[in-house]
């Protein structure tokens, strides 16, 4: 009698046509039915592993572990994304203490908040909550000090021997199934905390195993808004990176996404020492009848501000990278004054003689420079084909010899600006002033339809009086025709800006903030 015949004897195109949106609970079941339909689908069984996630607790550790040692599974494992978790109790300390939840309706373009009393099993569920959170808490802040524990991250970067992408980003447990953003955390200073603790445990794994990783992300991600690695910290970390020989990696490192930040006190008792000070002076304004203090960032010291301590770090971290060809630098504002002095953290890229032959794609967001230093880093890198600059100060010098520069680039293909400041003369006053892209000749950019293809677009402009067609034009993107063609020069009248309240100057000044800063 013949066998009927089954999956295992159609043909491989088909099963995996068949099999191709199976999730992972029906692949594993499907693989136990024989040896056969197990061999048939073991690539689609693998694709299931090429992403894998650790926030570094001991539970995770060895499950990535065991991964990386599993002689089938562990090359199929493209990207290991490293999470930041922080833990936040304030929710579940507020319902405690107030025996009050809070309940968010959304109606059309507003939100209603509600406050009703919670039962008695809702406490009790907070309370629970509370207790297992508070004993991860704890497992954490243990494993940070056991050195076996972060050990177990290093023997595992050493199993897999090469990855293709290692990132590394923040995220925030409420004691709810899914985790949060980092940006929905009131007291920012955990999340700096977490983010300064995990870059140092990652990065040493990474100089100790001597793991091959081609891309390179940390706190760059859309979940990593208002999330960074203060430069102190990273000036402070390169000696015990180098003394593991983090160069047997950094070698092999062809991309690296790195978001820093200005001067952050990472220490949690002088933290609670500022916060108490300031519960103080703010009782006091009650008590006089004024407003509440803004209060300070813990962190605005004017020496520890400027602190060389701050600056060299990012220039000989990326001196470990010679084989470097796409960089995004991006710099966090956590400071409401003195953030000029860090155009020193660019002009050390120069001091420390940093030369990236590679180099090809180029993003600088954020960032405080010079026009000497910026001018030498471009000099330094001919071979930059796409170029953004985005957010750009320049504390002292003029924009427009950087421009000429870039003009003369010969591999130069595509330049993104966006939001490029200088400091303009005005009388007595010296003020920052954001450059108006808007051409100087607009006829040059005319399309078919006699509109320019960028002003019809508000997520790039907003109106403005004192400036040529009433429009501050903030980002443009330009071809090499384009540069060779207008030679960036642009309208004048950028120094007698008159903003004009608009949705698009709103969205413009809002998306800063949360991209840049100050918190």
């Amino acid at each position: 009698m013949q066998r009927k015949r089954g999956l295992e004897d159609l043909p491989q195109e088909l099963v995996d046509k068949i099999i191709e949106d199976f999730d992972l609970f029906a692949i594993k079941s499907l693989r136990l039915t024989c040896k056969k339909v197990c061999d048939r689908t073991h690539a689609r069984f693998r694709c299931f592993f090429e992403s894998q996630r650790t926030d570094l607790t001991l539970k995770s550790l060895k499950r990535l572990s065991h991964i990386a040692t599993h002689p089938k599974l562990a090359s199929a494992v493209r990207c290991v994304v490293v999470v930041a978790l922080v833990y936040d109790l304030s929710e579940l300390d507020r319902i405690l203490r107030i025996k009050r939840r809070r309940i968010y309706q959304q109606q059309g373009y507003s939100s209603l908040t509600l406050e009703p009393q919670a039962t008695p099993e809702e406490l009790q569920e907070a309370q629970q909550t509370r207790e297992r959170l508070h004993a991860q808490m704890q497992e954490r802040d243990s494993m940070i000090r056991n050195e076996a524990d972060l050990q177990l991250l290093a023997d595992t970067f050493r199993s897999f021997g090469k990855l293709d992408t290692l990132a590394v980003e923040p995220a925030v447990s409420r004691g709810r199934a899914n985790h949060e953003l980092a940006s929905s955390v009131h007291e920012w200073h955990t999340i700096w905390i977490r983010a300064a603790q995990v870059y140092r445990t990652v990065m040493l794994s990474v100089a100790r195993s001597g793991v091959a990783i081609s891309n390179l992300h940390i706190y760059t991600s859309e979940a990593s808004q208002r999330c960074s690695v203060p430069t102190w910290d990273i000036n402070k970390h390169i000696p015990a990176l180098l003394s593991a020989d983090f160069g047997r990696s950094a070698e092999h490192i062809k991309t690296i996404s790195l978001s820093i930040s200005t001067k952050v006190e990472t220490d949690c008792q002088k933290i609670a020492e500022a916060r108490a000070k300031l519960c103080e002076t703010n009782r006091a304004y009650y008590q006089a009848g004024l407003a509440p203090s803004a209060g300070p960032q813990f962190d605005n010291n004017p020496a520890a501000v400027v602190a060389e301590g701050n600056f060299p770090g990012v220039a000989r971290l990326l001196k470990q990278m010679p084989n470097l060809q796409r960089l995004d630098l991006h710099l966090y504002k956590t400071l409401w004054s003195g953030a000029d002095s860090y155009a020193k953290l660019f002009s050390c890229l120069v001091e420390e003689e940093v030369v990236l032959p590679s180099l090809q794609q180029c993003k600088l967001r954020g960032l405080y420079c010079d026009e000497t230093s910026l001018l030498a880093f471009l000099r330094a890198h001919p071979n930059i084909a796409t170029l953004e600059l985005r957010s750009i100060k320049l504390v002292s010098g003029a924009w427009r010899p950087i421009f000429a520069q870039l003009c003369a680039m010969p591999l130069l293909q595509r330049v993104t600006l966006q939001n490029i400041r200088a400091l303009r003369e005005g009388g007595v006053v010296t003020r920052e002033a954001m450059v108006n892209l808007s051409p100087k000749h607009p006829t040059a950019l005319h399309e078919d339809d006699g509109i320019p293809s960028w002003s019809a677009d508000n997520r790039r402009s907003f109106p403005c009086g004192g400036v040529a067609g009433g429009l501050m034009v903030h980002t443009r993107t330009f071809s090499r025709e384009e540069m060779q063609r207008e030679r960036f020069e642009f309208a004048e009248g950028s120094d007698n800006v008159l903003v004009m309240g608009s949705p698009a100057h709103h969205r413009f000044i809002t998306s800063y903030q949360a991209e840049y800063g100050p918190p």
